[in-house]
């Protein structure tokens, strides 16, 4: 389960780099951009896995 979240996450921030560098010429490090992706696909993750359990366990 935590993988595939971390494989998405790596895949957005690294598509969002990509954007940031090529288009907009801003220099934001990879890793700050991966890591902001990380922290809000696992809040999303857990909220609606959390929402999922609430509504299904009732």
């Amino acid at each position: 389960m935590f993988i595939r979240i971390l494989f998405i996450a790596l895949l957005v921030g690294y598509f969002i780099w990509i954007v940031n560098k090529k288009l907009l010429n801003n220099n934001i490090a990879l890793a700050r951009v991966i890591a902001a992706t990380l922290v809000v696909t696992s809040l999303v993750y857990l909220i609606l896995g959390s929402l999922s359990y609430l509504i299904e366990g009732f």
